[in-house]
């Protein structure tokens, strides 16, 4: 598996609140590594998660998973 490094933002609605940079084999596992909670497929959640890979710049979009609030 290729390791991809990922620009990792917390975000309420369509703005940022923190970001970290993070190297996992797939974007939801930068995810939850940088962030420490489980995360899913986001709808229309206020409080989400944007990964951008940095190698294709590739936007992923993902949502905190029942009962997880990320450390807002």
């Amino acid at each position: 598996m290729t390791v991809r490094l990922c620009r990792v933002e917390e975000m309420i609605g369509d703005m940022p609140i923190s970001h970290r940079v993070a190297s996992a084999d797939t974007p939801w596992k930068a995810a939850r590594k940088a962030t420490g909670k489980d995360v899913t497929a986001r709808k229309d959640e206020r409080f989400w998660v944007r990964v951008t890979d940095e190698g294709n710049r590739t936007v992923y979009k993902y949502a905190f998973k029942s009962g997880a609030s990320g450390r807002l």
